[in-house]
């Protein structure tokens, strides 16, 4: 839990340079927040998260080999009172729909007023959740044409094809260490996607995942 007389502690996950530049410069403007820019930072994001302890993660939606699952389960099992900001470049329905499935306390859009920015910080550091004003309006016209209800649980979620291709390896048996050398990732995140993977999917175990696999498509089931 964040102190309240501390600063709120940012961190900045997004690899455009200008867009990122004027993010720091909004929040310098601030002295209730404290920022740090993982571009900047020589350590992988799993390091800087566990050193730096954020209060806030802000998050480009397409930021590379990162997906808005996997940073939130691994914020849950690292960094528990970390809060994700998701922003996006263009509005995305199944994007939007996704993150708020899984409990997204902010999300906006790129374009969004300086001061919306300023106001979902602070409104998630307290708990609370934000929407900028064009996804609010966006939301409103989902719930009119009846793909999105405030209180549905089961919102379709779509997999990353990072996520489809760490659940095809371990249809093939692949373990754990094996996938992590296999693409060149850390054991800790290859864990961490396969627990996003078994929120996402409702399944317990390994033996759940392959079967969610075959069920979708993802895999097909190999004739005897």
């Amino acid at each position: 839990m964040r102190v309240l007389d501390l600063p709120i502690r940012v961190l900045i996950l997004d690899d455009q340079e200008i867009f990122t530049d004027g993010v720091k410069h909004l929040l310098e403007s601030q002295q209730s927040i404290d920022w740090i820019d993982h571009t900047l930072n020589a350590k992988s994001i799993e390091e800087t998260i566990i050193n730096f302890q954020p209060d806030i993660v802000l998050m480009d939606s397409e930021y590379p080999g990162l997906s808005i699952s996997w940073l939130d389960n691994f914020l849950k099992q690292h960094s528990a009172h970390s809060k994700l900001i998701v922003l996006s470049s263009v509005q995305n329905d199944q994007l939007l729909l996704d993150a708020m499935a899984i409990g997204i306390k902010a999300y906006l859009i790129k374009t969004c007023k300086r001061q919306e920015l300023i106001d979902a910080i602070n409104a998630v550091s307290e708990g609370n959740t934000f929407y900028c004003k064009e996804t609010t309006n966006r939301l409103r016209e989902l719930i009119a044409n009846g793909r999105y209800h405030p209180h549905q649980k089961n919102v379709s979620i779509q997999l990353s094809e990072k996520e489809k291709l760490i659940l095809q390896l371990i249809c093939s048996e692949y373990t754990s260490k094996e996938m992590a050398d296999h693409l060149n990732m850390s054991l800790r995140t290859i864990e961490a996607y396969r627990q996003s993977l078994q929120e996402k999917t409702g399944s317990k175990n390994s033996a759940g995942l392959i079967l969610y696999a075959i069920r979708s498509g993802i895999v097909a089931l190999k004739a005897s």
